[in-house]
């Protein structure tokens, strides 16, 4: 009885860290679109917002030899405001009739004996290229538009109508650009670091240095495996309860603030709650590390190198493969 509960528990505990990387996953999956997102716009901002071309005006005093504010200079702005257009509409053009037609994830056999166009599928037709890619510059012209604005109104009425809570089409959501988004990449990027950080715990692909250990008896080896569990996860709680401290300095600093205080550049976002995953994952890391031991210590822990990880899966699933075409093929005889 109590050994089935133990195995019972043994198994929801797995279950459950298993859940958690999952959602850690989902965490940083997300995080990493939001960032590029996030910082393409910002980028986009630049260029929608300034009135002179950074591309053309290179042109002009690299290849044309003009100063900035020269004739030549002006005339390559002034050509620049129907050629970018037509240059943007090109590349996605050619980019909707050079796309390939294969699948996303082919299978291993899916190129074997097949022409390149019978593996990337025909072209598009011209005329759908062209209409592909009308809808995609206006549809990126319109989300411009509804973000940023169409540039009509001064900045300090469209701050006046932020304030009040109103919209126009003349300003957009964010008529001042993504300001904040270098700071909220950068917080993005430490929850991502932290988060897979701790993954790389669950998966048991930290360095680590095992040329010693490996040379013990596995007695001896299950043993080293468990202290080293420990010890490591003693460090992980330590930096932990450090990261804390360092969270609620942050908190005391908002709160004596009143809020004002404290927070990131261009944002309303607290260091403190930004700060909060660094403890959460080094005491997530700290518990899988001690589950990492007791794995160890039991003799279950997967000690293959990480680099010859997925070799061994493939080699498995060949293997998997070949005994179930045996079998069919045994089948058929009979």
């Amino acid at each position: 009885m109590h050994q089935a509960r133990y195995h019972s528990g043994v198994e929801f505990i797995k279950k459950l860290n298993g859940w958690i990387y999952q959602a850690e996953r989902f965490i940083v999956v997300a995080s990493l679109l939001v960032m590029s997102a996030v910082m393409f716009l910002a980028v986009v901002h630049r260029s929608y917002a300034d009135d002179d071309s950074a591309l053309f005006g290179k042109i002009a005093i690299w290849f044309l030899g003009a100063e900035r504010d020269d004739e030549t200079w002006q005339a390559a702005q002034a050509m620049s405001d129907w050629a970018v257009p037509v240059l943007l509409a090109a590349i996605i053009y050619l980019g909707f009739r050079t796309a390939s037609r294969r699948s996303l994830w082919p299978s291993a056999g899916d190129k074997d004996g097949k022409t390149h166009a019978q593996i990337h599928g025909q072209p598009l037709a011209h005329g759908k290229c062209l209409i592909y890619t009308l809808i995609t510059i206006a549809a990126g012209w319109g989300l411009l538009i509804v973000l940023f604005g169409t540039g009509s109104v001064e900045q300090a009425e469209c701050m006046e109508l932020s304030l009040e809570g109103g919209y126009s089409f003349a300003c957009g959501f964010f008529p001042e650009g993504l300001r904040w988004a270098t700071s909220f990449s950068l917080i993005l990027t430490l929850w991502v670091a932290f988060i897979g950080a701790s993954m790389a715990t669950y998966d048991n692909l930290h360095l680590k240095l095992e040329a010693a250990n490996r040379a013990l008896p596995e007695r001896l080896r299950r043993i080293t495996g468990l202290l080293a569990g420990i010890l490591t996860a003693g460090f992980c709680f330590l930096l932990a309860y450090l990261a804390w401290r360092y969270v609620e300095a942050k908190y005391d600093v908002w709160v004596t603030s009143e809020g004002l205080g404290g927070l990131h550049e261009s944002t309303p976002i607290p260091y403190y709650m930004t700060f909060t995953i660094v403890p959460a994952a080094w005491v997530l890391m700290g518990l899988r590390y001690i589950g990492l031991g007791v794995l160890a210590l039991r003799g279950e822990l997967d000690e293959l190198p990480p680099e010859l990880r997925e070799l061994e899966r493939q080699k498995a699933e060949s293997e998997q493969a070949e005994a179930e075409q045996a079998g069919t093929e045994k089948a058929v005889e009979a």
